[in-house]
């Protein structure tokens, strides 16, 4: 028996268990289902390679992973670890649905009703850590599990990274995109103050990749030209369009993503401004009811370049107005004019290269 001062950590054998199947591999270990042969229990057994790590740094992740399992939302550890040839192991409950990572399609993401799900419970698990002065360090869809596939109930994970806020830490490696620009930018033998704001970072990142599918840069670096055009257009929120991958956010939420992803750790909102975000669309906002789509197909039009191409009718008066909608040039008018059309409407436009933001054409 080994006491913690607050717990006793009881070890365990290889026979105490019969591995089931294989859950996952990564560089330091792996994950395996396994039965308990005295309770008939199944578990996940987390196995970290001994060449990877060694028995202090384990025990650290042991002991933050069996303080915090008290809180629902945080996977439960239990308090007994395995010492065998190549593995330290810990036991902890099962996911089911496995992790949020395996879930967001590329290019996809997940259903917005899923992220706010994620986002709600994350928040929670997040703000009870930064209660106790603890920082989770590595927020990221693969630490986030799954107890069934539509993140009804999800729990935090992974805590051998974890430190208490006030530490010193260096720089990490790889440098991977849910790192914030502090952490990013640090050179080997430099050190920063751990606070929760690294978290923040992390989890609005976190929440970006699950709501499209995709990262919104490579590094938080200034080598990086997404994320350099991200910062433009934060520091000119109202005065320049998102860039294009942002674009599926509506305002609202742009707004929401500025205040976690501020590149001032000190400028970063609480994470409980997420709560504040759940109750409105984070979706592009729809077309307004009142406009009407016309398509033009080749028979109608002999103008072979534009076949299939999607008008989208709203603005004023008699004219066409060319405005920009996500990717695509629109081309606008007001359904009072549209209404007073013949039936026979012929939309009078020019080659496609010549129509510019705010050019009108003239319908006839």
């Amino acid at each position: 028996m080994e006491d913690t001062g607050e717990f006793e950590i009881q070890k365990i054998g290889e026979n105490d268990f019969h591995v089931l199947k294989n859950l996952g591999k990564g560089t330091y270990g792996q994950v395996v289902m396994a039965r308990e042969k005295k309770t008939g229990k199944i578990v996940a057994l987390k196995m970290v390679k001994k060449d990877r790590t060694n028995l202090k740094v384990f025990l650290h992740e042991l002991c933050v992973s069996i303080y915090l399992s008290s809180y629902e939302g945080i996977i439960f550890t239990y308090a007994a670890f395995m010492d065998s040839v190549d593995y330290y192991v810990l036991t902890q409950d099962l996911a089911p649905a496995g992790s949020l990572c395996s879930l967001i399609q590329p290019g996809v993401g997940i259903p917005e009703v899923m992220v706010k799900r994620c986002a709600l419970q994350l928040t929670r698990a997040l703000e009870y850590m930064h209660s106790k002065a603890l920082v989770h360090r590595d927020v990221k869809p693969d630490n986030v599990l799954l107890m069934d596939k539509e993140c009804h109930h999800i729990k935090l994970s992974d805590f051998g990274m974890t430190q208490i806020a006030g530490t010193l830490v260096s720089s990490m490696s790889p440098v991977i995109p849910y790192m914030s620009p502090e952490l990013c930018k640090l050179k080997c033998n430099e050190t920063i103050v751990l606070d929760s704001s690294v978290d923040l970072w992390a989890f609005g990142v976190l929440l970006y990749v699950a709501f499209t599918g995709s990262f919104p840069w490579r590094t938080a670096m200034e080598d990086d030209q997404l994320f350099q055009k991200f910062i433009y257009w934060q520091k000119n929120f109202d005065q320049v369009p998102p860039p294009r991958h942002w674009t599926e956010l509506n305002k609202k939420a742009q707004g929401l993503f500025h205040s976690l992803l501020s590149q001032d750790p000190k400028s970063r909102n609480p994470i409980s401004t997420v709560l504040n975000h759940l109750e409105f669309p984070w979706g592009e906002e729809d077309i307004p009811e009142e406009t009407f789509e016309i398509v033009i197909q080749e028979d109608d039009v002999e103008m072979k370049d534009y076949e299939n191409k999607v008008i989208i009718i709203e603005g004023e008066e008699e004219l066409i107005v060319v405005e920009n909608h996500g990717d695509i040039e629109c081309i606008i008018l007001n359904d009072e004019s549209f209404s007073s059309s013949s039936n026979s409407t012929m939309l009078l436009f020019m080659d496609n290269s010549s129509l510019t933001l705010g050019s009108e054409v003239e319908i006839i």
